[in-house]
């Protein structure tokens, strides 16, 4: 395969377990070694930027869903019985920061609306983690989330942490829909190879010191796949294809909760259509860290998902770095309404552009105030594109006039909301403190700078900034201690130095 990534021999060449013959891809070794990477604390993995997050853990993101979310169950007609509640399923939920922006989103879009939002992950410590996060506790107490262990490998009944409810086959009624963002390309896959007209099946053997790919007849097929394999072959040739068959797994699992619909909105790289599966001589795998993962063969997920009578709907136009595929099962009033629905929404605001233009934002300082403002309401006022504005929000804001002050001040607000710390050495706190001194809004400033002296209590910037917004209240000898705390942390601090100059003369004129 041509493109990013490095061959599976590569991969499976560090994988101490010598077989000496070949097997199917997905009974190799390899997915392993891809099961203790992520076996894992969510700041080594997440924190550290060794798996990309950010596309798909951002309020843009959460937004679409919520308002597919939010279609889909209109179009199933759902009813608010007692027994009809909606369930949400987030398979493998990774830092945990999609499926907060995802319940406040939707709460907003439909305030009145009763669901349950189930948070999942095979790693137990993990899911624990997630229920005793500070930041999930109001939506906790207003019952619209909870947390449960599952292993999207083998998916097993949901044993509900908060609710201590256990939800298995045929457990509901009401729709289901599930959610995977990045997450089938790290699932087990079987490769088949089109040679000539033949279907054929790539397997791989590792040894001690080597691995090959070998071709050879194909081992038995489920039916339904078999069919979509065969329409390849008449199609394609001298190609090998992937088989999301980990993915398949976990479509087949979210419809049997229920006996109602489902939806599964897969997010993820891929290939969208039949011509992009062209010319790959074998898959390739990316690494992230000592991780990786594979294209999602998008395309053979819609086929298979329409054999089995459902509605598999995919973006109408080429995907620049991310593929967002919505799969129906179950009945839903106007299939063919709702497809261009999505596929609208997957357009205006869907993650693909959204983050196919993040980086003409990422010059702030070439962008006016006015600029920057309308970016961060279209991000649905995202923190993190507020901390690459920071430097250039805080050269031209004091200048701002005031009806502008206070709309900043209303999209900081929101932008707090939205945050959802996973580690990350940022300090937000700080940030929004800056920001809202830079405006006047003192009072403000400091609840935030508390919060961030709270939990940086070295950092002299934190200290500086205090003083800063004390000396807007004019607690002047407030500011003092502060500044002084700065240079205790930090005694070449210049603009610290020069506040207490200015602080000293300010308090020896008030007496």
């Amino acid at each position: 395969m041509t493109g990013g990534g490095k061959s599976i021999e590569s991969v499976l060449a560090a994988v101490q377990e010598p077989t000496g013959t070949a097997v199917r891809l997905s009974e190799s070794p390899l997915w392993d070694r891809q099961r203790t990477f992520y076996d894992r604390g969510a700041p080594e993995i997440w924190g550290g930027g060794d798996v990309p997050h950010g596309i798909t853990g951002n309020p843009r993101i959460a937004n679409t869903y919520a308002r597919i979310a939010l279609e889909f169950l209109r179009s199933t007609a759902v009813s608010q019985g007692a027994e009809e509640v909606p369930h949400l399923v987030e398979f493998g939920g990774g830092t945990g920061r999609f499926a907060y922006l995802f319940v406040r989103q939707l709460r907003a879009l439909a305030p009145g609306l009763r669901f349950t939002y189930v948070v999942t992950d095979f790693a137990a410590e993990r899911v624990s983690a997630w229920a005793a996060h500070p930041s999930y506790g109001p939506l906790i107490e207003e019952g619209l989330i909870d947390f449960a262990v599952l292993d999207a490998d083998r998916p097993g009944p949901l044993e509900l942490l908060v609710s201590g409810r256990t939800i298995g086959a045929g457990s509901l009624r009401a729709p289901v829909i599930g959610i995977a963002n990045y997450v089938f390309d790290t699932l087990r896959h079987d490769c088949f190879a089109l040679r000539g007209g033949d279907l054929l099946e790539l397997k791989v053997a590792a040894g001690e010191e080597s691995i090959d790919w070998e071709t050879g007849a194909c081992e038995p097929i489920d039916a339904d796949l078999a069919a979509v394999l065969d329409h390849y072959r008449e199609w394609l040739d001298d190609t090998a294809v992937l088989a999301p068959v980990g993915g398949m797994r976990c479509l087949e699992f979210l419809a049997g909760l229920t006996a109602g619909p489902s939806l599964a909105m897969v997010a993820d790289k891929g290939h969208r259509t039949r011509a992009e599966l062209c010319s790959y001589e074998t898959p390739a795998v990316v690494f992230h860290g000592s991780a990786f993962s594979l294209m999602v063969n998008f395309d053979l997920l819609a086929r298979w998902v329409r054999r089995r009578g459902g509605v598999g709907i995919l973006p109408a136009e080429p995907a620049n770095s991310l593929v967002v595929g919505a799969f129906v099962q179950g009945p839903v009033a106007e299939p063919e309404r709702f497809t261009t629905w999505v596929q609208d929404q997957l357009v205006d605001t869907g993650p693909d552009n959204t983050f196919s233009l993040r980086p003409l934002l990422g010059t702030a300082a070439a962008l006016s105030l006015e600029a920057m403002l309308a970016s961060l309401r279209l991000s649905r006022c995202d923190p993190t594109l507020l901390i690459e504005f920071l430097p250039a929000l805080l050269d031209v804001l004091p200048g701002a006039p005031e009806v502008t002050k206070l709309e900043m001040q209303r999209i900081l607000g929101q932008v707090w909301d939205n945050y959802f710390p996973i580690g990350e050495p940022i300090d937000v706190a700080l940030c929004l403190g800056l920001l809202l001194s830079a405006i006047q809004r003192f009072p403000e400033a400091i609840e935030f700078l508390e919060l961030s002296v709270k939990e940086h209590p070295a950092s002299a910037p934190a200290a500086f900034a205090m003083a800063v917004a004390r000396r807007g209240m004019r607690d002047l000898r407030a500011a003092r201690e502060s500044v002084e705390r700065a240079l205790q942390l930090e005694p070449g601090f210049s603009e610290a130095r020069s506040l207490r100059a200015m602080l000293a003369e300010e308090l020896a004129g008030a007496f």
